[in-house]
């Protein structure tokens, strides 16, 4: 449970930083290098305004404070246990790197990379393609020569065109992958390459050929920020069209190709009833309806003490009755699980208007299995969804018709650790319905203890240990208040003048789901209930519980499609 927990704290600190790529649009630069990124990358992202490199790394979940000597330590046992030289040689460059990640301050010398940092990741076909700005070109290398030194494996010295890189061959069984490593005007180009690939793949991706259609002389980037608003600064996407070639075609992009090289006469036999006319025709369609993924992202440092990030990302449709359908299912999240410095230590809501929720999935399952599509696969897909309609398992959601959000929202909680009881609390828990009172008198013929509960008044509150005993046991005094719209069970201070706020709030459709965490507080809970039930705290918990960052994420529908909005506040170390 522990590694969960700790996994998807990781996961969700992980989803909001990552492609955090600058502190905005105003004052963005032309980034150099896009006349050698392939118009058909099926992935690309750019930080193109520079950005502090710690604050950066910070964000990502990667402060020096993951970085201390028992996880150095977990590495170099590692590649003590190695008994390849190209395994020591991976962890003894991720070692490298780690100390020097450790270190903030003197991060840029020892890493070479830029402390102000720009950088561009891509795809050349099937190639992840990362290159970044350098500051110390000398201390970049140093990396690769002493995990070389300390491993035994050593890189080809490759020479194309004028371009010269490294050349460092891994291999598994029949596996063979290449990692190249290249500097060129004040950029280092790390990429992963295959000898089965175009030979031309590998010249462009080391810069010493340009494709023939770059992201510099198409409009793809300007359109796309243009029709989704990305901030210039700091962008990225993803393009199913790009990526849904390779289903359809031997050699319908650089993809394709890398794929058919790859795998090979496997392919062929696999994807055979995929690649036809037909399907080629249905699967467009489908990527055009739906293009892909987009983000953007914007730093703000103007607090030397305080590193603030604000992301954004997109999955647009362009089928607009898609768009209504999904709208018509927001619901009610109140604002204070909305948001950063109110949320808690802990907070999520759910915003759903349960009444619109079978006729909406049923108009969208109808979206999804009449479309005639021509394409055999598709086909027998559509026929498989008939046979498995989810409509039933909605049919229930009838009864509860007029409920709009449920909330929790955890401010503090105490266990006293020689019983492992709950010694105090502060907690809020909100239903929210187009009326509440109503509502409540529904729930209560499915819950025979609370049929003879009489609700108090608006305005009001009722003990909940009275009407519900088993509440009483727990040793704390939650209340039950009423509004026309909310059901409010609160306990504690802080709890109590939420409550308050959210009587007070109309019942609006403002959302599909919010979810907030104060990273430090939340870990310290878990490590006080670790502690109250006699189980061991792992070191993993006790950096988590000195973290500074605060997340808060909201997901809703807005004119384009599903929308995703996030924030990070972070507490930065003095420099």
């Amino acid at each position: 449970m522990r590694k969960t927990l700790i996994a998807v704290a990781v996961i969700a600190a992980g989803a909001l930083a990552y492609y955090k790529f600058g502190p905005g649009m105003a004052s963005a630069p032309e980034l150099a290098g896009l006349e050698y990124v392939p118009a058909d990358t099926a992935l690309f992202s750019a930080q193109v305004t520079p950005i502090d490199l710690g604050s950066y790394l910070s964000s990502l979940g990667m402060g020096p404070q993951y970085y201390d000597a028992n996880m150095q330590k977990a590495f170099a046992d590692m590649a003590v246990e190695a008994t390849e030289a190209q395994h020591k040689f991976g962890l003894a460059l991720v070692q490298t790197y780690m100390k020097a990640l450790a270190d903030p301050a003197a991060l840029s010398a020892n890493t070479g990379i830029k402390a102000q940092m720009r950088s561009l990741a891509y795809m050349v076909g099937l190639s992840p393609v990362l290159r970044m700005e350098l500051g110390d070109e000398a201390a970049f290398w140093r990396l690769f020569d002493d995990a070389e030194k300390s491993s035994g494996f050593s890189h080809v010295a490759q020479q194309i065109n004028t371009i010269k890189y490294r050349q460092y061959r891994f291999t598994h069984e029949e596996l063979t992958m290449d990692l190249l490593v290249s500097v060129q005007n004040g950029w280092a180009t790390i990429a992963f390459t295959s000898e089965k690939f175009d030979k031309q793949h590998l010249a462009i991706m080391v810069q010493a050929e340009k494709p023939e259609q770059s992201l510099a002389n198409t409009s793809t980037i300007k359109d796309l920020q243009q029709k989704y608003q990305l901030e210039k600064g700091a962008y990225g996407y993803l393009s199913t069209a790009q990526f849904s070639k390779f289903l359809t075609s031997k050699d319908g992009n650089r993809l394709a190709k890398d794929v058919e090289a790859v795998f090979g006469a496997e392919t062929t036999v696999a994807l055979a009833a995929w690649r036809n006319p037909a399907c080629e025709a249905d699967v467009a369609a489908i990527s055009a309806s739906w293009p892909g993924l987009f983000i953007d992202n914007k730093f703000d440092l103007s607090n030397s003490a305080l590193l603030k990030v604000t992301g954004r990302m997109l999955i647009p449709t362009e089928n607009q009755e898609t768009v209504k359908l999904l709208a018509a299912l927001r619901g009610f999240l109140p604002a204070h699980t909305m948001s950063l410095h109110n949320s808690g230590m802990f907070s999520m809501a759910v915003g759903l208007d349960v009444a619109q929720l079978a006729p909406t999935l049923g108009k969208l399952w109808t979206g999804l299995t009449e479309p005639a599509y021509s394409c055999q696969p598709l086909a027998e897909m559509q026929t498989q969804m008939k046979q498995s309609n989810p409509l039933a398992a909605v049919a229930m959601a009838g009864m509860a018709s007029g409920l709009q959000g449920l909330s929790v929202t955890i401010n503090d909680a105490e266990l006293d650790l020689t019983t492992s009881n709950l010694k105090s609390a502060d907690a809020l828990v909100t239903v929210s319905a187009d009326n509440a009172r109503t509502f409540f008198e529904g729930i209560k013929a499915f819950y025979p203890p609370l049929a003879t509960v009489a609700l108090p008044a608006a305005g009001e509150e009722l003990d909940l240990a009275s009407i519900v005993p088993e509440v009483a046991v727990l040793g704390i005094q939650p209340k039950l208040a009423l509004s026309d719209s909310h059901l409010l069970l609160y306990v504690g201070p802080t709890a109590t003048t939420q409550s308050a706020a959210v009587a007070k709030e109309s019942l609006a459709k403002n959302g599909l789901l919010s979810f907030g965490m104060d990273y430090g507080r939340f870990f310290k809970a878990l490590e006080a209930a670790m502690k109250a039930s006699g189980t061991e705290v792992p070191p993993d918990f006790q950096q988590f519980s000195g973290s500074t960052m605060k997340m808060a994420l909201k997901m809703d529908v807005n004119q384009q499609g599903v929308v995703m909005n996030s924030e990070l506040e972070m507490a930065l170390a003095p420099k």
